[in-house]
């Protein structure tokens, strides 16, 4: 039986049906959020196969099996990654898609497909401090390589707010679900400065996008032993003001 210790923040998440323009895809012309083609097109690692990673909250993909809505995803495998802290081992589940449409459907969209593009950043006591533009690691390479954004989206209307506030909210009641997020955004500012540094050294005419496919390719894009120290700091933060109600894995 899985554990659904979060089962009432994901029923609130999944039954808030946040759209910040209707059809949006229509505004990047190519559903860039569900596949990214666009600039995995450029590379020649990364662009050989098609696929999407759809990445999960903690607990999101027992919730999902629990309902028996893994089977409304289009051709997708769950994938975990664990990476060992002091206090326990981090989990991190994706949704790994291979189909050509996105992998999920309206109501079955995940929370992180919901929140796209506005990241919720909260501090160390779970309160909502602002939204991260950059939600993933092609918005940093954008912005890096002074690029146009793909994603058309910029702000949550006004008639969009309060289901906004309402999945960050849910997210907020459960520190693991934060620290997740926080823990995200750290590795993802971690390895935007890394690539941000190779930019700078590299001659003008590679783009930002071969040089971050270089940096992936030979396992630079991430000092392993430096974000783990970070985390750990981050971690044992959480778990002193927490106690209990925080559990890593």
């Amino acid at each position: 039986m899985p554990s659904l210790r979060f089962e009432s923040a994901f029923e609130t998440i999944y039954s808030t049906d946040l759209v910040y323009a209707p059809d949006c895809w229509k505004l990047c012309g190519d559903a860039h959020c569900c596949n990214f083609r666009r600039y995995k097109s450029q590379m020649s690692i990364l662009g050989k196969q098609h696929f999407q990673e759809l990445p999960l909250l903690p607990g999101e993909i027992d919730f999902l099996r629990a309902r028996g809505w893994l089977d409304r995803f289009a051709n997708v495998e769950h994938r975990r990654i664990e990476f060992p802290l002091r206090r326990g081992v981090m989990k991190i589940d994706l949704l790994i898609g291979r189909s050509d449409i996105c992998a999920c459907s309206h109501d079955t969209r995940t929370a992180a497909c919901r929140l796209y593009p506005l990241l919720p950043v909260f501090d160390t006591h779970c309160k909502l401090i602002g939204a991260d533009a950059r939600f993933g690691f092609y918005e940093e390479i954008e912005a890096i390589g002074a690029s146009p954004r793909a994603c058309k989206i910029e702000n949550v209307p006004f008639g969009e707010l309060n289901k906004f506030l309402n999945v960050c909210t849910a997210i907020a009641e459960h520190p693991t679900m934060v620290f997740y997020l926080m823990a995200y955004r750290l590795a993802k500012a971690h390895a935007a400065e890394r690539l941000r540094s190779a930019r700078q050294s590299a001659p003008s005419d590679v783009s930002t996008l071969r040089i971050f496919e270089g940096l992936f390719a030979l396992k630079q894009l991430i000092d392993v032993a430096a974000i783990r120290q970070r985390l750990d700091l981050l971690a044992d933060e959480f778990s002193q003001r927490y106690e209990d109600a925080f559990q890593i894995s």
